[in-house]
């Protein structure tokens, strides 16, 4: 399964010597406010590019069972959209794609599987990761599985991803209480 961590909008061009919106030194990647291939520079060309994600060694990651269910599906599902593809499939070799086998966007598609999933929150792609940090933590994971959940070399990176929930105040007090009036 490959994923796309590492994914940017590289600008493999700079732009022309008189660009005015950044006096001729375009950054190498696209910058946040940059719409689909630069539109301000059209000298500029840009594209997907898939990097090796951080970190210096392959990771096994353990699955819920219902999750392979999930995924097994899924792959079967590719299959047969790969086969409808015919002759315009890309392959890019992704296990989460387009029909197609073109990447998903990561701002269009995404919104659009939130919506399916009835999440009226705005979120990034990546807020995903902070969401399956925490919920580690309330289900009572210890913080160091949960980092080489991650992939984090540094505790204080997993630390950063987690947030304190009404469930962790709750049963913080609820330990406090047993601490102080409990025998």
């Amino acid at each position: 399964m490959k994923g796309t961590s590492g994914r940017r909008h590289i600008c493999k061009i700079k732009c022309r010597t008189n660009c005015t919106k950044y006096e001729g030194k375009c950054p190498s990647f696209c910058a946040s406010d940059c719409a689909k291939h630069a539109p301000s520079c059209p000298q500029r060309q840009g594209g997907w590019t898939f990097a090796k994600p951080k970190g210096k060694g392959k990771r096994t990651i353990s699955l819920p069972l219902p999750l392979t269910v999930v995924l097994k599906a899924q792959h079967a599902a590719q299959l047969s959209e790969r086969a409808a593809a015919g002759e315009k499939l890309q392959d890019w070799d992704l296990f989460w794609c387009r029909p197609n086998g073109s990447p998903i966007d990561a701002g269009d598609d995404w919104k659009s599987i939130l919506r399916l999933a009835e999440v009226d929150k705005d979120a990034r792609v990546h807020d995903a990761r902070h969401t399956a940090a925490t919920l580690l933590l309330e289900q009572g994971t210890d913080i160091r599985v949960v980092q080489a959940v991650l992939g984090h070399s540094q505790l204080t990176t997993t630390k950063r991803y987690t947030h304190i929930t009404e469930t962790f105040a709750t049963d913080a007090a609820a330990r406090m209480g047993r601490a102080l009036w409990d025998e």
